[in-house]
């Protein structure tokens, strides 16, 4: 039996200038090592569950625990080294104006250029040829990737992705979500991922929570997840 790493219990979010709870009564485990699919329509509460988890948001109602400990028992700085978010505009996690290489050093002073020769090419091999080239000028594909590959130098424990490809052109969109996969099972990472594409939906992760109207309406297992198609997803959250 896998350990509970989240435990949501009553989660409700209201904010001062929206007329309707945003969340309502969220409650659900999610165990070590899971990879859970948060589905949905635009609107439906996923991005700001996402954020209630990183404590963006604070909740108005009910409690998440986080291995156990209430998540406002942590501290900033306990939590960064706990949960990292990583939303489809990577502005938010890098410095544009600085060189590949430079946003590097900057999360590990310490490490050697050779060292990131090896270690982007994992990711995206173009970083490799690009390593003196100001971020802003990688495509978006590449500055996610490089976002990804900083995020996992310091492997977090939760690794919440709030539509982390949707801004990305298709191709794009389909390499970085297999290299986040193959990541994600090769650190043993607990994964959120927020979506609304179905098809993405299908092919990763064992369980599928869907969300309408800031509710928990759906709750669907790897077995169950295996005998649907596109279709039943689009009847069960649209």
């Amino acid at each position: 039996m896998k350990n509970i790493v989240l435990s949501l219990n009553n989660v409700g979010l209201n904010l001062p200038d929206v007329s309707h709870h945003i969340l309502k009564n969220i409650s659900c485990d999610i165990h070590d090592g899971d990879f859970i699919i948060l589905l949905g329509h635009n609107g439906c509460g996923k991005s700001s569950l996402l954020k209630v988890l990183d404590r963006r948001y604070q909740m108005t109602q009910g409690e998440v625990l986080l291995y156990g400990k209430r998540l406002e028992t942590y501290s900033p700085a306990q939590l960064a080294k706990q949960v990292i978010t990583l939303t489809q505009d990577p502005r938010e996690s890098l410095f544009p104006s600085l060189t590949v290489l430079e946003n590097c050093i900057l999360v590990s002073p310490q490490t050697r250029r050779s060292f990131f020769l090896d270690y982007l090419y994992q990711f995206n091999k173009n970083l490799v040829t690009k390593l003196d080239t100001v971020v802003s000028k990688l495509s978006g594909g590449e500055q996610q990737a490089l976002v990804l590959a900083l995020t996992i130098l310091h492997p977090p424990k939760i690794l919440l992705l709030d539509e982390h490809t949707s801004a990305l052109d298709p191709q794009a969109a389909i390499t970085l979500m297999a290299t986040t996969s193959q990541i994600v099972r090769k650190h043993h990472i607990t994964c959120i991922l927020s979506t609304h594409d179905l098809n993405l939906a299908l092919n990763y992760g064992e369980k599928i929570l869907v969300l309408a109207d800031g509710k928990l309406a759906h709750s669907i297992d790897f077995e169950q997840k295996k005998n649907l198609n596109t279709q039943d997803l689009l009847r069960v959250c649209y």
